[in-house]
């Protein structure tokens, strides 16, 4: 046996190999698609039963008034089934005095495209009437087409009854909280204006101080306290009533406070505050506040290192915590300074911070420390001014987080470094497969051509397969190269003014023939006039028949294929329309990513790489521009790109 025709049966081994392959991957296509029918079936069902399981009465109606959808709610309020709604008008299922009303919130949503929202009495048959806020808004499809409005209405006879019991309830409040001999008083706690004072606190702080700021009034302030309770009695901890004690500066009296938000008769959340007079109380506590065991006690059970400075930075107390992070005993600490924590390279930057909290009282974040023996740590602290003009400052020992940071970091550096190593090969890879590969293709076409001697009809058909298989392999290989060039920013472009009707009679002419295989009209609408783009002739051409192509591929017999053009005076927007099978929405995410083809809703699995598309994407990109694709399953797809127009070109 002869060394051709040992190569002959290595490549028809080779091309088995393939199709088995090719094979394997229509099998796990069909798989996938039938997952995603389940779960589309999965959803529908979740739909209608999260339709039917709200308490509010959701439906959908046309321009006309017909209902197209309604929930069980809905249905059950009309005393209809869904099936006895559907296709029906107002007018059809309630009176003609309810119907004109609700026809007439229609109306008001249907000419001004604009949702509305207003409030229904409804009469019942047993005589009841029920109050009704009802929500509409105007209903689009995908495609922004107006179709009808969607309702949403709950009943709210029952909360418009509580909302005039609270209001009654609020009233009885300030009655009560008149009588207080104590001050009270109430705040909105986002503008801090006192929306109420009652005459305790008013024979303090003066007549007139509703409706001025809290912070103002009470503490001779020009910005919101520091010790404000606002985030100690909203957000997660609404409900709870929080006790807290202060002096005024003012009245130079001690107060034990108790503070809660209420809600307002207008709905919103204020706080409420009631100060019971302990001045007397405190100044007894005062010398066991300062007892030194509860302070130690605090101090050496925290498990977080705790430093108090001085004004000038010295150390005047540390907790065991703290000598175990710096390494250095306590007594070595007390006679350190807070810039002996830090290397020489990062002293000036910290007295910057410490002059910083020394005008504003307080400082946080995370900074780099020096340990006894020279080793780098990190801790996250919050320091914050305390009497004596001290300063308390609560650390976090953060430096096996800072290590993981580093660690993710060098991380990212190396899977970076892959990658580039990954183009690169796949580059040198490509290079060395083109060579012998054409040579492939060469002696097979000259072999066909019976150069070589005669060959019977047989092999004609063999030499044919190997010398399509080969330029459809070479065709990847181009393509790999191609995206390789980009990726490793080797791909150069040399633009011009491309006359657009002469690169479209080219790809018209190239791919007209496969076009007529399958009956489609393939055209360019309207032929564009002295449009020119100013890109790369080649490859434009390249991303033309990379489009063209994919849009004769997936478009059955008798479809069409079409060519646009517009000029928007800096781009030239290019598209290619077809009516082919279309693409789902979850396609169109993975669609200009390498390797990767779709399959066609109708479980066809076509010939192909997934190259096509990525490469296409990269070299618009390259250009300054940027591709789209719009789909939808069995209406066919429509691809625009964009190109700088000749007359911007620099």
């Amino acid at each position: 046996m002869t060394e051709d025709n040992l190569s002959l049966m290595e490549l028809e081994n080779e091309n088995l190999e393939l199709k088995k392959r090719i094979k394997e991957l229509e099998l796990s296509f069909d798989s996938f698609k039938k997952d995603k029918e389940d779960e589309l079936i999965r959803k529908n069902v979740l739909l209608e039963g999260l339709l039917n399981s709200v308490p509010e009465y959701v439906y959908l109606k046309d321009e006309n008034g017909k209902y197209i959808l309604c929930n069980s709610g809905a249905a059950k309020f009309f005393g209809k089934t869904i099936e006895e709604i559907i296709g029906k008008t107002d007018y059809d299922i309630a009176s003609k005095k309810e119907a004109d009303v609700f026809r007439e919130n229609d109306e008001k949503v249907i000419n001004s495209r604009k949702q509305n929202r207003n409030e229904e009495w409804i009469a019942f048959t047993d005589g009841t009437k029920k109050l009704f806020e009802t929500y509409k808004a105007p209903l689009y499809t995908d495609k922004g087409d107006f179709i009808g409005i969607m309702g949403i209405s709950r009943d709210i006879t029952l909360q418009r009854k509580e909302d005039d019991e609270l209001t009654r309830a609020h009233e009885q409040l300030l009655s009560v909280m008149e009588a207080f001999d104590d001050p009270a008083y109430v705040a909105d706690p986002v503008s801090y204006e006192l929306l109420f004072a009652n005459r305790a606190i008013k024979n303090q702080m003066g007549k007139d101080i509703v409706g001025k700021k809290c912070y103002n009034i009470l503490q001779n302030s020009d910005s919101p306290c520091s010790f404000c309770t606002n985030t100690l009695i909203f957000g997660e901890n609404i409900g709870k009533t929080h006790i807290w004690e202060t002096q005024n500066i003012k009245t130079k009296r001690w107060y034990r406070c108790i503070d809660k938000a209420i809600e307002w008769p207008d709905g919103r959340m204020v706080r409420f505050e009631v100060a019971v007079d302990i001045h007397k109380e405190k100044i007894a506590q005062e010398a066991l506040q300062e007892s030194e065991e509860k302070y130690r006690t605090y101090i050496n059970t925290s498990p977080n290192p705790i430093f108090v400075l001085d004004f000038k930075g010295n150390f005047i107390d540390v907790n065991p915590a703290a000598c175990e992070v710096t390494g250095y005993s306590g007594e070595e600490l007390l006679n350190m300074n807070y810039y002996n924590m830090f290397s020489e390279e990062q002293r000036i930057q910290r007295e910057n911070n410490f002059k910083n909290l020394q005008l504003k009282g307080k400082m946080s974040g995370e900074y780099p420390y020096v340990n006894k023996n020279g080793v780098e740590f990190y801790l996250s602290i919050e320091v914050v001014k305390i009497p004596d003009n001290r300063f308390l400052a609560m650390c976090t020992d953060v430096t096996e987080r800072k290590k993981t940071e580093e660690e993710i970091l060098q991380a990212k550096i190396n899977a970076e470094a892959s990658n580039r190593t990954k183009t690169e090969f796949l580059a040198n890879m490509s290079h060395e497969l083109r060579t012998p590969l054409n040579s492939v293709i060469g002696f097979a076409d000259m072999m066909r051509s019976q150069v070589a001697g005669d060959i019977n009809e047989k092999q004609a058909g063999y030499l044919s397969n190997i010398s399509q298989s080969g330029k459809h392999l070479l065709n990847i290989i181009n393509e790999i190269l191609d995206i390789s060039k980009i990726e490793s920013g080797k791909m150069k472009l040399y633009k011009e003014d491309v006359l657009l009707v002469e690169t479209y009679a080219e790809i018209i002419a190239t791919l007209q023939h496969i076009a007529s295989r399958k009956e489609i009209k393939l055209d360019v609408s309207p032929w564009p006039e002295n449009e020119y783009a100013y890109a790369d002739r080649a490859k434009l051409k390249q991303i033309l028949y990379n489009l063209v192509g994919n849009a004769i591929k997936f478009t059955n017999e008798g479809g069409s294929v079409i060519i646009g053009t517009r000029n928007d005076g800096k781009f030239i927007h290019i598209s290619v329309s077809d009516t082919g099978i279309g693409i789902a929405p979850d396609g169109l995410e993975r669609l200009f990513k390498p390797f990767t083809q779709l399959e066609s809703f109708e479980s066809r699995t076509y010939e192909g790489t997934g190259l096509g598309l990525a490469l296409s994407k990269e070299l618009v990109e390259l250009h300054g521009g940027k591709i789209t694709a719009e789909s939808e399953p069995g209406k066919g797809s429509t691809f625009i790109f964009t190109l700088p127009s000749a007359k911007t070109a620099d």
